[in-house]
């Protein structure tokens, strides 16, 4: 691994890999970080124009989903075409350890707190959450989509 900011096997950040090194650059205040990064091997003085560059226009950057309100909301949001004769299919509630269902709402409070999801008061399709926890101990969940993925199209 010659690059300290690439994960396992190359992956950088959330599964983005780089064909060039790249170098991590702070655009935040020193009380929030916010990383980004450049391509290492970039000429000196053009790679420290474009840190100034980012830096200048750090507020222009949307660091939180929050924050982007004026985004279309058919550009984050799609419909599933479901193929003619299935109906809405609800899962039967799984049970789960209370040790992994607190983890579990504590990671659903965090992505509703973040707005990456949102709660739904009539929900048509109800899929189980699936938890697994990684390597490094922390929970990942993960909906299971089986039956609405049989009653939708392949779409490559």
């Amino acid at each position: 691994m010659d690059n300290p900011i690439d994960g396992i096997d190359g992956k950088l950040g959330h599964g983005f890999t780089s064909a060039d090194e790249l170098e991590e650059i702070d655009m935040g205040s020193g009380v929030r970080p916010r990383p980004t990064y450049v391509n290492a091997k970039l000429d000196l003085e053009y790679k420290q124009e474009l840190i100034d560059l980012l830096k200048e226009f750090k507020d222009y950057f949307a660091w939180e989903y929050y924050k982007m309100p004026g985004l279309d909301r058919s550009i984050v949001e799609h419909q599933l075409p479901i193929k003619p004769g299935y109906r809405p299919f609800k899962q039967t509630l799984r049970r789960f350890n209370l040790n992994v269902l607190d983890d579990i709402k504590k990671e659903t409070k965090r992505l509703l707190e973040a707005k990456f999801i949102q709660s739904c008061r009539y929900a048509e399709w109800i899929s189980n959450v699936v938890s697994v926890y990684k390597k490094n101990g922390k929970l990942r969940v993960c909906i299971n989509f089986r039956d609405l993925n049989k009653a939708t199209t392949m779409d490559s």
